[in-house]
């Protein structure tokens, strides 16, 4: 007998029960929960940057207007290049919402995606006016992500877990040999088929979901990280499958096999994941943001009482910020912002130092998180939907270059004492951040890859070898 003529088989006994549909209808569930609220949130932040872009549009827009009038009328007022570096000519840095965005939330709502960057301090306006329920961050959001990780495993586990076993309780293992076919080939056959229907449903659904989330399928780019996206979670399924084939060749009963797959579920998805946040936390615990505030405030507070002495600090250890070798009594934003540059300095080993802590969290989260695949398939998810942490750390470190490049162009007319011209506003900095490509992305995450795919490798290996003993000796 053939192998198609065994899957035909065994595809005619599995469509014959209710189970499998009962498992795809919940399935089909949840997968739709998760991508509505993929789209709702994702909807939501195009909305509010689209607002966004407006306003900036519009506010410079009437900047531009306002100084075109003014060369050509001298009663016509232009503000100070301070106000104008402090709010009347700044743009927003906008991190958009990646095409894939509606697959993932991921850490989208903990971390900030647009700034207003001025010539304050980056305290002062990297936080946002959106409001969110802190019971809804802690939690996370539920979205297609959380589905594959936690819930496709359950899946594969409720209709899988007997495949053998089933045979043994049932008595008719030894009718297997009887028959002119090898046992390991039906032993397989069944397990293949099962498996099959379960990851061929989430395939289709998934496909179904990103095309609901509006993910721009006729995009080439984005149709590959789609592909590539699925096949991570085909990955991640496979290494399930070993575990279920490695459980249902070894365990004595059906009983005993769900008892172990299903403890095994709680291992790798969530025992070793919480037990690898606690002791990243009790090893590399995070610096405190409120204690940041609190010294930026104290810093803050001390330039302020300590006035022209702070200032004349600041500017002998920044000479070329004056080009008139004085700093007018009048120039009331110089002042201002030599004071709290003053602080910045005063705050430089704090930042230093709250930066290093949180990268050696993040190191240690990193290698950490080898340890469970559901972390190393969550984080390559994320990654191919444009949503994960690092994404954020380098959206800031965009900021951090802009705020420089802005701070420069006004302090050079503030400390100057000369007003902005209508011919300066093209040369206005401009934010710019690129995403990774395709294959930025594969490249850095190559060893989470790798890591994934060696114990998938192994369960299978073992898998097949419990299997073929189970056929010979059972």
């Amino acid at each position: 007998m053939r192998w198609p003529t065994v899957w035909r088989n065994e595809w005619r006994l599995l469509l014959a029960d209710r189970a499998p549909w009962v498992l795809a209808v919940l399935f089909t569930a949840v997968a739709l929960y998760g991508a509505w609220n993929g789209r709702q949130w994702s909807s939501f932040q195009r909305a509010a940057v689209a607002d966004i872009r407006r306003a900036d549009s519009e506010r410079l827009a009437k900047l531009d207007s306002l100084l075109q009038r003014a060369e050509g009328d001298s009663t016509v007022s232009v503000p100070p290049a301070g106000v104008l570096g402090a709010s009347g000519a700044t743009t927003h840095a906008i991190l958009d919402v990646p095409p894939l965005g509606g697959l993932a939330v991921g850490a989208s709502d903990l971390h900030p995606y647009y700034a207003r960057v001025s010539v304050r301090s980056k305290a002062s306006f990297m936080a946002t006016d959106e409001v969110e329920n802190p019971h809804n961050l802690l939690a996370g959001r539920f979205d297609l992500v959380f589905v594959v990780v936690w819930v496709l495993p359950l899946l594969l586990i409720a209709l899988t877990y007997n495949t053998i076993t089933g045979e043994r309780d049932q008595g008719t293992m030894a009718l297997w040999r009887a028959q002119p076919v090898p046992a390991s080939r039906v032993l397989l056959a069944k397990l293949g088929v099962r498996a099959g229907f379960v990851l061929g449903v989430a395939c289709v659904l998934l496909g179904l979901m990103a095309w609901l989330v509006g993910v721009p399928l006729g995009d080439p780019a984005v149709l590959l990280r789609l592909l590539l996206w699925l096949g991570v979670v085909l990955l991640y399924a496979a290494f399930w499958v070993g575990v279920i084939a490695v459980v249902n060749a070894t365990a004595r009963s059906s009983a005993a096999s769900a008892v172990l797959l299903l403890g095994s579920w709680l291992v790798v998805v969530v025992v070793i994941p919480a037990t690898v946040s606690a002791v990243v936390s009790a090893v590399y615990p995070s610096p405190s943001r409120v204690a940041l505030t609190t010294a930026l405030r104290a810093a803050s507070d001390e330039a302020a009482a300590q006035g022209d002495t702070a200032v004349n600090q600041f500017l002998a250890d920044h000479p070329e910020m004056l080009q008139t070798g004085v700093l007018a009594a009048s120039n009331a934003w110089g002042r201002t912002l030599a004071q709290q540059e003053r602080a910045n300095d005063a705050m430089r080993p704090v930042y230093a130092a709250f930066d290093s802590a949180l990268a050696a969290q993040h190191r240690a989260a990193a290698l950490a998180s080898m340890a469970s695949p559901a972390v190393m398939a969550q984080e390559l998810l994320h990654d191919l939907a444009d949503r994960s942490l690092a994404r954020f750390r380098r959206f800031d470190a965009a900021i951090d270059r802009h705020h420089e490049a802005w701070q420069t162009f006004f302090f050079q007319r503030v400390f100057g004492e000369r007003k902005v011209r209508h011919a300066e506003l093209a040369s206005l900095p401009r934010f710019a951040y690129d995403d990774r490509s395709v294959g930025e992305v594969l490249a850095g995450q190559g060893g989470t890859l790798l890591a994934l795919l060696l114990p998938t490798a192994l369960l299978w290996w073992v898998g097949w070898r419990r299997l073929k003993r189970v056929a010979v000796h059972e």
